[in-house]
């Protein structure tokens, strides 16, 4: 883990300077949407595999658990760009004085990439989503080149599916690749490709980012975002997957603010 402390400038292996805010479990670094923009780019040209992760409260509460997943933990300590995903976070985070420019959602992230950053130069590898979903974000953008593999449920516990996976990515030939297989699945297989060290660019843990840019997935009207009430907005679209969920990360909160 990086050891500078808040606001203290890094490189970040970009040419840019990026502050961090220290926290217990992690460092989140302190970016504009532009900042992360250019260092996301700057990233995909590394010749190893770096990492992009966006902690909101779900994942803080998993990470303050007492056995979570070494390699879970690791990739959030290790990343090369750390973002605030959470208006909730953000708010425990300016508790203990700690204040970020902007919060930076993963599916926003994602969308502005696509937008703004990726172009017919990049070769893109997508990892999770139907086949239906991919097709959708193809017609969408014509002009860029997107990979696609969608392993079966319950791979990153079968050996022989995590290297079919591995295989697959490390074949693509890609330098921008958006792992959307669920947290803490994205993480741990952005860690094994990390530890084959077959692979170059820029991994990008973003869950459901690609069902939100096609329209498969609704967000927040802005409204509810800025009120830090689109937690609320989702658990109403699916509430009999994601209450349970998140009345148990409403019970972590004092857990959360305890690690940060």
């Amino acid at each position: 883990m990086l050891t500078s402390k808040s606001q203290e400038e890094i490189d970040l292996n970009t040419s840019n300077q990026i502050a961090t805010l220290e926290t217990k479990l992690m460092q989140i670094h302190n970016v504009t949407m532009d900042e992360a923009l250019d260092s996301v780019r700057q990233l995909s040209t590394s010749q190893a595999l770096e990492t992009v992760v966006t902690p909101n409260i779900d994942h803080m509460a998993r990470l303050s658990q007492k056995d979570v997943s070494p390699q879970f933990l690791q990739v959030y300590q290790e990343a090369s760009l750390c973002l605030c995903d959470s208006k909730i976070l953000d708010k425990l985070m300016r508790m203990k004085g700690m204040r970020v420019q902007e919060v930076i959602t993963g599916s926003t992230l994602t969308a502005n990439l696509f937008e703004k950053v990726l172009n017919k130069q990049d070769v893109i590898m997508i990892v999770g989503g139907s086949e239906a979903v991919i097709e959708q974000l193809r017609l969408k953008y014509p002009d860029l080149v997107i990979k696609h593999y969608n392993p079966p449920m319950g791979f990153i516990d079968k050996p022989d599916e995590v290297e079919k996976a591995i295989s697959v990515i490390e074949e693509s030939n890609a330098n921008f690749f958006f792992l959307a297989v669920g947290s803490p699945r994205q993480e741990i297989l952005a860690k094994k490709l990390q530890e084959r060290g077959n692979t170059k660019g820029v991994a990008l843990c973003i869950g459901a980012s690609i069902l939100f840019l096609v329209g498969e997935e609704k967000r927040a009207p802005v409204w509810v975002q800025k009120i830090s009430m689109e937690w609320f907005y989702r658990m109403m679209q699916d509430p009999k997957r994601l209450a349970s969920r998140y009345g148990k990360n409403f019970l972590n909160l004092p857990l959360i603010y305890r690690n940060i």
